[in-house]
């Protein structure tokens, strides 16, 4: 079952990992992608760039904008950079917003960023209809599956993610969400997402 969203830890096979630290670097593989949250110690931004420049495996995130953690005011030159990033090398975004969401889809648009996951998604089904029509993903955390919307946004096409180091904790994690999803949908939803997985990673140029 793949993990949409991991972190590196002791066993990153069939996960999508973000690396946000140069320490992390060694993880780079086909699918992952690199990084940078102001309100953490990160990778300086010509070297993100110039890996993305080098290493057309790479997608670009997370990064995003983060009114509990961060400044919303102080973190939007990341934003803005990483986000011209994505589009000048048409990698995908992978968004991080908390209470964000129409802002990042407001400069989104104003960008013409045409491919982001907005990971960990927590926002209302208005928000994620909104982000469909612009045709971008939304992916499924723990955190997700709490919120009042959860069984209205499973009508949209959506990717699962533990948010989590990879691991043994982080498998039970995300089989979990696969076997919720079914249980909410009456439907297996493992033959969707393998192919969403193919069609992103084709997408990037990766497969």
């Amino acid at each position: 079952m793949f993990d949409f969203h991991a972190h590196p830890g002791t066993d990153d096979k069939d996960a999508f990992i973000t690396i946000l630290q140069e320490r992390e670097l060694d993880h780079i593989s086909k699918t992952s992608s690199i990084g940078l949250l102001p309100w953490l110690e990160g990778i300086e931004k010509e070297r993100i760039e110039a890996l993305i420049k080098e290493n057309n495996l790479l997608m670009v995130g997370e990064f995003g904008l983060d009114r509990i953690k961060g400044d919303i005011e102080r973190d939007s030159n990341a934003f803005l950079f990483m986000a011209e990033l994505a589009r000048d090398y048409d990698r995908w975004a992978v968004v991080h917003s908390v209470r964000c969401n129409q802002l990042i889809i407001k400069h989104f648009k104003k960008l013409k960023i045409k491919k982001a996951i907005f990971h960990s998604f927590t926002g209302s089904y208005e928000e994620a209809k909104e982000i469909e029509r612009c045709g971008y993903l939304i992916s499924l955390s723990p955190r997700s599956f709490r919120t009042r919307d959860i069984g209205r946004l499973l009508q949209f096409d959506f990717l699962l993610e533990s948010d989590m180091e990879t691991g043994g904790e982080q498998k039970k994690v995300i089989e979990n969400l696969y076997q919720m999803a079914y249980e909410r949908t009456g439907r297996c939803v493992e033959p969707r997402l393998e192919m969403m997985k193919r069609m992103i990673w084709k997408d990037n140029s990766c497969v």
